[in-house]
């Protein structure tokens, strides 16, 4: 699959012992790309390096060159240029323009890198472009995480098959907006800029935009999306079937993060509609899915549903109104327009409360604008993961 994109990996032998922690991927010169980044105002030196290189379009070969273990954020002026540092000599090993070339670094943060180990390792890296694989560079760009997130996913388009793959990283620090903690999709089908823009920021919006482990945002969030160019098809005719289907893999990504957030052991989605509108119900939504009253109840199987309504009350949103609210858990009525449901009982709760997944409903009137958020539990494991991260 998309055997226009190199990829190199290695380890410097650092945080992870052994294991791979540094990668590049090599694209063609055809290859076009889109960015989105942290909102956060403190940003890292990679993601304030990406803001100044998105728009330059120059028709040449493209680089990512990824770092595990360190953020450098929080780093100054000395941060930022070890960033280019490591640019230029990766610029100078594949003569490429250095400003085709998008640095990312993740992991602690307010530690500087080692420039001198780093820049051994990814020339060991350009070493080895083309011999290693996606499920290798979805390894190296891990920190906390307990397993690679990687989604393959062909589609046909008339007559054309159209590739996509996309690998992810990050189970904690994340409510990412306009990204998520690092994204990598890529695909074959060729879109304008404009096209592949649109696609990137409408789909994240509802997919890694709509995730929340913990209510942090890093100041590494950085997500990309890329196309070789190498297939034509119609867009507009099939525009729905394009969106749809990139959408499945980035929910895909998505819901994997979740699953592996630090100490995580459920998926808990919640869907409110009703609302004036899709930002008033995500709002909704969020309040619930960052409330650790609701996140604990979920590790601890107790279908607490006050714990649920008073998140969603707590989100100061002026049109909530309690008479209008029905709450399902699962597909299990438990208040219906504020009254009780007769046909709920404890024991309904608890059996969806055991499930890997749990499902919330909240309707709060009659719109269709409809947010689906998706959040993991609260565990002692996660506590015990982020008590003691740097040591």
């Amino acid at each position: 699959m998309l055997k226009d994109i190199k990829i190199g990996c290695a380890s410097s032998k650092t945080k992870y012992g052994t294991r791979f922690d540094t990668s590049i991927v090599k694209l063609e010169k055809e290859a076009i790309w889109s960015g989105l980044f942290t909102s956060n105002k403190f940003k890292s030196a990679p993601v304030e390096i990406c803001l100044e290189k998105m728009n330059k379009n120059i028709a040449e070969p493209k680089i990512l060159m990824v770092n595990a273990g360190n953020a450098n954020a929080a780093t100054g002026k000395k941060g930022k240029k070890d960033s280019e540092k490591l640019i230029e000599d990766v610029s100078f090993l594949l003569n490429v323009s250095k400003d085709n070339i998008l640095p990312f670094s993740t992991g602690v943060v307010g530690e500087l890198l080692d420039t001198k180990k780093l820049s051994q390792t990814f020339k060991k890296c350009t070493d080895q472009l083309g011999k290693n694989s996606w499920e290798d560079f979805a390894n190296a760009i891990m920190t906390t995480d307990t397993r690679h997130k990687i989604v393959k996913k062909v589609f046909k388009l008339g007559n054309q098959k159209i590739n996509v793959i996309g690998v992810a990283k990050g189970v904690g620090m994340i409510e990412p907006n306009m990204a998520t903690t690092l994204s990598f999709i890529f695909t074959d089908l060729k879109l304008s800029k404009i096209q592949l823009k649109k696609l990137h920021r409408d789909i994240c919006d509802q997919t890694f935009n709509a995730i929340s482990i913990d209510g942090d945002q890093s100041p590494s969030d950085s997500s990309i999306f890329a196309t070789t160019s190498e297939i034509k098809s119609d867009f507009k005719k099939y525009h729905k079937k394009i969106k749809n289907s990139f959408f499945e893999v980035f929910k895909e990504l998505a819901e994997k993060m979740v699953l592996d957030g630090e100490g995580a052991t459920k998926l808990i989605k919640i869907k409110v509609s009703g609302l004036s509108s899709y930002a008033a119900s995500k709002k909704v939504a969020l309040k619930v899915a960052n409330s650790p009253l609701v996140k604990t109840a979920a590790y601890g199987e107790d279908p607490n549903w006050g714990r649920i309504i008073t998140a969603a009350g707590n989100a100061d949103v002026k049109e909530f109104d309690m008479k209008n609210l029905s709450l399902k858990i699962g597909v299990h009525p438990v208040l219906v327009r504020g009254n009780l449901s007769p046909k709920y009982s404890e024991a309904q709760g608890k059996k969806e409360f055991r499930k890997k997944t749990i499902n919330i409903e909240i309707n709060l009137g009659k719109s269709k604008h409809t947010a689906l958020i998706m959040t993991s539990d609260l565990s002692p494991e996660y506590i015990s993961i982020n008590s003691d991260y740097r040591s």
